[in-house]
């Protein structure tokens, strides 16, 4: 088995415990929401400022995203995809897993459960079919302009989906809404 293999293969395993609810690997003594490192790359990343959010009771609040297999999905998808940027010889430098998965879910708790429920039921069947075609789909996670989730052809890159929390108008409040062809400078609101 292949270097790269066998670190999916713990990395699936990690994901796997971490979508049962069991955070520990998670909840040390930097836990997510007291970070101020990887809120502050969250912030540089997206625009969003995640300093006031916490994780701490993210599995029961959000219980409809974790225990969705197409979120569990989403989240290995975003971790195993950025698998290279962290490798330093024989190991894995710093806590890059927790720093894959936390972008995300900051942003989704930014957001809030009533927002993220509406967000979730029009984002999902855009990422199932990406999940279900890796050879013709592309998926982003968190990024600039507030982006929590993007699909893109992987042919040519043109986007197909992308669901952000940013305002609409510059200087705006942050509403949660998404792009789509034909005109992705339109801004569909959902809350």
């Amino acid at each position: 088995m292949g270097f790269k293999k066998i670190i999916a293969s713990i990395l699936i395993f990690a994901m796997f415990f971490s979508s049962l609810g069991i955070t520990t690997i998670f909840a040390q003594e930097n836990t997510y929401a007291n970070n101020e490192a990887i809120a502050n790359e969250v912030k540089e990343e997206t625009g969003v400022d995640v300093f006031d959010v916490s994780l701490e009771n993210y599995e029961e609040e959000f219980s409809f995203l974790v225990n969705d297999p197409v979120f569990i999905e989403l989240e290995e998808y975003l971790v195993l995809s950025g698998q290279d940027a962290a490798f330093s010889d024989s190991s894995v430098q710093g806590q890059w897993v927790p720093i894959v998965a936390q972008a995300l879910r900051l942003l989704t708790s930014k957001v809030g459960k009533e927002g993220m429920e509406r967000g979730w039921k029009i984002a999902r069947p855009y990422v199932q079919k990406a999940l279900d075609a890796p050879s013709l789909y592309e998926l982003d996670g968190p990024g600039s302009g507030g982006r929590i989730i993007q699909v893109r052809n992987k042919k040519g890159g043109s986007v197909v989906f992308r669901l952000d929390y940013f305002p609409v108008k510059h200087g705006g409040k942050n509403y949660l809404h998404y792009h789509v062809p034909t005109n992705l400078k339109e801004h569909h609101i959902i809350f």
